[in-house]
């Protein structure tokens, strides 16, 4: 299993090539721009589980009910890094 992070915009070629490199049991955080994601439909582009940072999804103005994905704080996010084996960032 691994951590895939996530901290550019849509509009990142890259981004949409680590999110779907991800595989189901893999783990896909949204950070700092990534968050943007949210907007799209990513059960088109993997199966891993995907959870967007909680401060970062603030910041930029998102309210809780607007989540397409479960949102984690920093403890949940470093109990992630923890957890995996590997790490794509």
């Amino acid at each position: 299993m691994a951590l895939v992070l996530v901290k550019y915009g849509i509009n990142h070629p890259v981004e949409k090539l680590k999110i779907e490199s991800a595989k189901e049991g893999d783990s896909i955080v949204l950070i700092q721009d990534g968050v943007y994601w949210n907007l799209q439909d990513l059960s088109s582009l993997t199966k891993a589980n995907v959870y967007i940072l909680k401060e970062d999804f603030f910041a930029r103005g998102y309210k809780e009910d607007e989540a397409k994905y479960s949102l984690i704080d920093y403890d949940s996010f470093v109990e992630l890094i923890e957890k995996e084996e590997k790490f794509i960032g």
